[in-house]
């Protein structure tokens, strides 16, 4: 690195030359942030649902609908059909409420018969849907 000419005459010459020893570090630091993280961004994560360990969200005024293992549905444990809680749900919104949805369902049943549910929800006008789990033991 030179910090001006040693000819020892005339006025000292501006420094010319860029230090590229940062820029280096800088990018060798990239390189291994982008090494850690490419494999975190895989795009298929096994999942074992529904036993979860998160924080219960507390809704307001929201409707518990439940699916056990015999495939019965139930809206605030009451038993219910399919057209009666569609009914009641668009009855909720012709009222102008914004209800929410609890969804209580079976872990051993089929993902199928879950989805059947959503979609009966959402084609009644509900846009707010929640799943509801049970902790797992020991946390």
């Amino acid at each position: 690195m030179a910090f001006g000419q040693l000819d020892g005459g005339g006025a000292p010459q501006p420094l010319s030359e860029i230090n590229m020893t940062p820029m280096v570090d800088v990018m060798l630091v990239l390189l291994i942030i982008f090494i850690v993280t490419a494999p975190l961004l895989k795009q298929s994560v096994n999942i074992n649902l529904p036993k979860v360990s998160a924080k219960a969200s507390v809704t307001k005024a929201a409707l518990v609908v439940s699916l056990n293992q015999d495939l019965q549905l139930y809206l605030d444990s009451r038993p219910v059909s399919r057209e009666a809680l569609a009914d009641a749900l668009r009855t909720r919104i012709g009222k102008g409420e914004e209800p929410s949805v609890e969804l209580h369902a079976d872990g051993g049943i089929a993902y199928q018969h879950v989805v059947v549910l959503m979609a009966l929800v959402q084609n009644a006008g509900v846009s707010k849907l929640s799943f509801v789990t049970e902790p797992v033991k020991g946390h």
